[in-house]
């Protein structure tokens, strides 16, 4: 038995177009970690990068070690770029003009709004320096002090994190910075790949930086909300009351958005099998939400927190949090769909994937 990726009907094995829908019915199976990737844009591909290197290595370094560092500045732009960002390499900074001292940037990127400083690092040892740190720290002190705009430091190493550098973590994270080990930079180099473009791709990397992006130009008329969720179903054979259906999901999330304007405009559906054995379905969903300035103000004005005119968040920042809380709240209460508050399975996480205002 099969199901359609468009509109979810089900089919029988030997049909191989949809009967619902007409769509051509394919018989996917997604491992767990990607074992080939291979980025799509070829006007960004990096000529230095291999094939076998974007894939999910297995090693506890990730890239090419005979060119080191130079290879994880170029991977990291490259990243950065395909993100919608301004990249240039080894940036040079002048904190001091009276005396000339300076630092050189590994990696900034840019935009209208913001500035990404990142600081890449080869080290044979798997533990970051907290020495290393503490230096990013004050570089980004710095250099906050001469622009307006938001800034946001990435700490990046080749070597995977085994857990030794939660501290870091935690520490940067306090800052407005991140740490990017191996296994989360071939991550985002096989989520270059699964979505597919770059306006979805560029979603995701500011939600994982944390940056707010709202419609690039006030107009008149509605303005369209677009969020972007993922979550795993349990087990088909786990599923209770009736026969197991992907639709199911979609008729029950609808339901409970019946008393809104909210739409699910777009999803996807995919099987994750282990050993041949259909184990989950992962339901990717695009909401929107349609909404005019004057109730955008309305809305923004009853839900507005004491936090959010410290932080200078605007109505449209303050609208998207509630609409992407109240959705999460929906896929959370949805049976069928696995959600574990402290579970730490990504099979049990509703992730939010990134949001977009037009």
């Amino acid at each position: 038995m099969a199901f359609c990726g468009g509109c979810g009907k089900k089919s029988d094995d030997k049909d191989n177009f949809c009967r619902g829908c007409g769509e051509k019915i394919v018989q996917q199976t997604v491992s767990v970690i990607q074992e080939n990737a291979e980025i799509v844009k070829e006007e960004y591909r990096l000529s230095s990068v291999s094939k076998n290197e974007i894939a999910q290595s297995g090693g506890s370094h990730i890239g090419d070690q005979q060119k080191s560092g130079e290879w994880l500045e170029a991977t990291v732009a490259h990243i950065m770029k395909y993100a919608g960002f301004t990249t240039k390499r080894e940036e040079r900074f002048v904190f001091n003009d009276s005396t000339g001292d300076h630092f050189e940037i590994d990696v900034l990127a840019t935009d209208p709004n913001n500035e990404i400083f990142v600081e890449c690092k080869d080290l044979q040892t798997l533990k970051m320096s907290e020495k290393i740190m503490y230096t990013l720290k004050g570089q980004l002190e710095d250099y906050r002090k001469r622009t307006s705009k938001n800034v946001i430091g990435i700490l990046a190493m080749t070597a995977k994190d085994d857990g030794r550098n939660r501290g870091i973590h935690e520490s940067l994270q306090k800052q407005n910075s991140f740490l990017w080990d191996g296994s989360f930079i071939e991550h985002l180099q096989n989520k270059m790949t699964e979505l597919g473009n770059t306006d979805d791709f560029r979603s995701y990397i500011l939600q994982h930086l944390e940056i707010f992006e709202g419609p690039k130009e006030k107009h008149e008329g509605d303005y369209d909300f677009m969020l972007k969720f993922s979550c795993y179903t349990i087990p088909p054979d786990s599923y209770v009351g009736k026969s197991f259906d992907v639709t199911n999901f979609i008729e029950d999330i609808n339901s409970r958005l019946a008393s809104s304007e909210v739409r699910i405009i777009n999803k996807k559906f995919e099987q994750i099998s282990d050993k041949n054995q259909v184990f989950a379905w992962k339901l990717t969903l695009d909401f929107s939400l349609l909404m005019n300035m004057a109730e955008i103000e309305s809305f923004a004005k009853k839900h507005k927190k004491f936090t959010d005119k410290i932080k200078r968040r605007d109505e449209f920042h303050i609208t998207c949090r509630e609409y992407r809380n109240r959705l999460e709240s929906v896929l959370q209460n949805t049976y069928g769909i696995r959600y574990e508050k402290k579970s730490k399975s990504m099979f049990d996480e509703i992730t939010f994937e990134g949001q977009r205002i037009s």
